[in-house]
Formats: structure tokens, sequence, C-alpha cells
């Protein structure tokens, strides 16, 4: 059985694809297919004259936005998410195929990342079948596919989270989640396949993004609930020194209006309770 694996990579204003090359330093680019989705002006655009490497030059924003458009541009077996900042591990193409060799039933399975010292990215659950709690340690860039499975039951990034969106965070748990609800079988292997810089937003645990994405991703799923988990989650916060005694209140207030905004845009049709398009 083999599996032919596409990249899908989202960047922005890049003119040159130069940038591949520290990517895939330790791997050969030529055994995978890539989709380069560039968000940038049209006076700044990416042009590729390799076979294999599939370049869209889009004029929208949004991380949300570039994703989908990778993924409805996609045509091969098994896709993984990418962004521009990442160095692949050795062995790539052959570890994603061994797991889902290993692994037949599998609609999507993750792996994990370490950071430029070579710690890994974030404490990770064993290795397994994923739960509801286990999918909030993954990433973008270690999440792979089946394309066919994921297209036929409708997966897509919500256009309301993530980076460049109204909730700028939990853009990979409410991916992820739509995938779980739909009762996918999600696999998770303790294999590192990346290098990511350890700069991510969804890190930001004290940020104002982050506590008004939650709180909007928490009203999704919990609805009313969520206004005591604000306060709950503001009070863990402050234990753990993410934040100060004197933020208490402008957190709770922004954790609020994070609910609000997002009740608002589903009493007005814009939020879709699957993927938000």
């Amino acid at each position: 059985m083999s599996f032919r694996i596409e990249i899908l990579i989202s960047t922005m204003f890049k003119q040159d694809l130069a940038f591949l090359k520290a990517m895939f330093i330790h791997n050969n680019i030529d055994d995978f297919d890539l989709i380069i989705v560039n968000q940038t002006t049209e006076d700044k655009l990416l042009v590729s004259d390799i076979s294999n490497i599939k370049v869209i030059n889009s004029f929208e924003r949004g991380s949300p936005t570039s994703r989908n458009l990778a993924i409805q541009n996609a045509s091969k077996d098994i896709c993984l998410m990418s962004d521009d900042d990442i160095v692949y591990k050795p062995n790539l193409k052959n570890n994603i195929t061994e797991a889902y060799k290993n692994n037949p039933n599998a609609a999507m399975i993750s792996f994990e990342a370490v950071d430029e010292f070579e710690k890994l990215y974030t404490n990770y659950y064993p290795e397994g079948i994923h739960n509801k709690k286990s999918l909030k340690k993954i990433y973008t860039w270690v999440i792979t596919f089946k394309r066919e499975v994921f297209k036929k039951n409708s997966i897509y990034f919500n256009y309301y989270f993530g980076v460049g969106s109204v909730f700028k965070g939990e853009t990979e748990y409410v991916f992820l989640r739509n995938a779980y609800d739909k009762n996918l079988p999600m696999i998770h292997i303790s294999q590192t396949i990346v290098m990511h810089p350890d700069e991510s937003s969804g890190r930001q645990m004290g940020s104002d993004n982050a506590i008004f994405a939650r709180s909007a991703l928490r009203y999704r799923f919990h609805g009313n609930l969520s206004y005591l988990w604000v306060f709950k989650y503001v009070f863990f916060l402050l234990r753990n020194k993410y934040i100060s005694i004197r933020d208490i209140h402008s957190k709770v207030k922004i954790g609020f209006e994070g609910v609000k905004t997002y009740k608002r845009l589903k009493s007005e049709g814009k939020i879709n309770q699957l993927h938000g398009s």
C-alpha cells in the first residue's frame, strides 16, 4: 500500500520558492506534492514552474481562509498541514506512510513537534485514540488526514477562528472537533516529524486574543455555562501567574465579550455550527 502525500503550506507575500529549502533540508522535496497558498497583493505574486509544487496566490486574508483554500485544491491521498517557518525531521515520507499502513482505518493521524531547542512543543497525551482533551494539544503542522474522508464529511477550518479572523485562536481545535463530532477515527502517534519555533499565538495563555477566542469556543460547546467558565479560567490564569490581580476585571470583561460576539454572529446566521463557512 502506497500513499501520495500532499503538503498544504500557508504563507504570505512570498515572491520566490527559496523558503522551501530550509523546510526540506532533511528530506527530498520530490517525495511530496505541495500546495502553497500565498496570501499577497497583485504586485507580489509567487510563481512555480515545478511540476509537484502548485501555487495559489490569494488576495484574501486570514489563516482559516488560506487553509481551506489549500484543502479545497488538494488532490492526493494524505494531506499534511503546514506553515512556512517549520523544518521537517528526517524520514517524513516514511513516518507518515507507515503510520497509515499501521492504522488503515484512521481518518486523521497527528504527530508531534519540537521547538528550536529540541524540546517537545507541548505536553502531548499518550499515543492512541484521540479524545476531546487530547485534541487540545494538537497544533496545525502535526495534523495529517485522508483527503477523501475529510472532503466527504465537509471538514474545513472555521472562518471565524484563527489568525486574521474574529477569534484569533483555537483554530486547530475547532477544525479537529468537527471531525471528532462526526465520529471519524482519529489517532495520535508519539513520533516527532517537525520543528516549529516556540512562538505560536496559541501559547499566549493570558493574552486578550486567547481569552476572547477561548471564551467564544466554550460558548459554542457549552452554551451559557461559558459565563461561569470565564471566571474559572481567569482565576486559573491568575494562579499560574499568566495575569496579575489588577488584570482580573478586564480579562473577565474580555471573556464575556468573546461569548457575546459569538452569540451575535450565530444569531445573524454567520456561523455554521459545523465549520463556520
